[in-house]
């Protein structure tokens, strides 16, 4: 089965905060959202070489 990288997707993030639930919604491409998560490590891993610099 192939992955067709320029498929849309639905991408949704929900989290509560004072005013009650939020949701955030936004179509993307797989590819798009492939380039998302890659950034997103990218920041979870200078996050945890910051913490462990300053330990």
């Amino acid at each position: 089965m192939d992955i067709d990288p320029d498929e849309i997707v639905t991408v949704e993030l929900s989290w509560d905060n004072d005013t009650g639930p939020t949701t955030y919604s936004r179509d993307l491409t797989r590819r798009q959202l492939g380039n998302l998560l890659l950034q997103v490590d990218d920041m979870a891993a200078d996050t945890d070489a910051r913490r462990e610099a300053s330990a």
